[in-house]
């Protein structure tokens, strides 16, 4: 058996996606779980056939037998379970976003390197072969110099009556939730954000937080990058598009993602095929603790995203184009 985990949050995303990828993963075993309810708890810990689950926090992660801790909580609370875990000795894997503040993700940071265990951010995008291979082709130049990154990440979902809908518990709304990834994964291709305008709206839900958002950025090589996100929109088979001066490619979903590609008078598509990218980062987390392996996404990711995340909010609020 590989490292044990505990799923800190058993939600939706952990009971639909990590959960089964701890299971399939080659170096990791679903140890524990925690749910406040002992019977979902019971009930998760067979369906998922995890060795023991709890009710109390504190309980699961002081467990000596514990390796590695899946910090799946609202938001909110990250950073005391985050700090709680490195504190104890245990590694971590946290959901995006990293933390409701940068001073949070910073006390994070620093509660990791003073214990001596990894911290690691739920940037999913980044495992995916399709944003590998295009990562690379920026890097070499395929497309000349990239001048534009576009992202949508548009979604139906109904938040109301969750922390997510309440800010001072996710933080925000559609850009906290769905624009972490947006912007860590433009990060990831190009480069360092430096500018950063915000819009939002909420028009069809009695949210909170905004249901709709659209970021312009600039990033550090003065390229220009845009995302928009949503809660209330049925989606778009659009996942991302580069243009460079010499080039240009748009990732989008045609049962499973495809790259097509655009070199001059060049015009051909490239096929993924279906990815588990959770298994990909637990495996690969494992690696990184076992084997010494460079973490594809750091703590300090996690932090430079909520500059961004933040800056934009803060840009809305003011309305002025904010530095980070």
């Amino acid at each position: 058996m590989g490292l044990k985990w505990g799923v800190l949050g058993a939600g939706s995303v952990a009971q639909r996606r990590t959960m089964p990828a701890i299971n399939l993963a080659d170096n990791a075993e679903l140890y524990s779980l925690f749910s406040r309810d002992k019977a979902k708890a019971q009930r998760l810990a067979d369906e998922h056939g995890a060795t023991c689950y709890f009710t109390d926090v504190d309980a699961l992660i002081q467990d000596e037998q514990l390796d590695v801790l899946y910090v799946s909580s609202p938001v909110y609370l990250h950073c005391e379970h985050v700090i709680k875990g490195a504190e104890a000795g245990k590694h971590i894997l946290c959901e995006k976003p990293m933390a409701m503040n940068v001073e949070e993700c910073q006390r994070m940071i620093d509660a990791c390197a003073t214990n001596d265990v990894q911290l690691q951010l739920c940037f999913l995008f980044r495992f995916h072969s399709c944003f590998q291979k295009l990562r690379k082709w920026i890097q070499d130049g395929r497309f000349g110099r990239v001048l534009e990154l576009r992202m949508p990440f548009l979604k139906s979902i109904d938040v109301n009556g969750t922390w997510r809908s309440r800010r001072d518990e996710g933080g925000g709304g559609a850009l906290m939730d769905l624009g972490a990834h947006a912007v860590d994964l433009i990060r990831y291709l190009a480069g360092e954000i430096r500018t950063v305008t915000g819009m939002f709206s909420t028009l069809l839900n009695d949210y909170e937080v905004d249901e709709t958002a659209s970021v312009l950025m600039r990033l550090e090589n003065g390229a220009h990058a845009y995302t928009d996100v949503s809660f209330a929109i049925r989606g778009t088979d659009i996942v991302l598009e580069v243009y460079g001066s010499e080039g240009w490619v748009i990732v989008y979903n045609d049962h499973g993602w495809k790259l097509r590609v655009h070199e001059k008078e060049n015009v051909f598509d490239e096929a993924s095929g279906f990815e588990n990218l959770y298994q990909f980062q637990i495996e690969h987390f494992g690696r990184c603790i076992v084997d010494g392996e460079s973490p594809v996404v750091t703590g300090d990711d996690g932090l430079q995203n909520i500059k961004v995340l933040t800056a934009a909010y803060h840009s809305w609020n003011t309305h002025t184009i904010v530095t980070i």
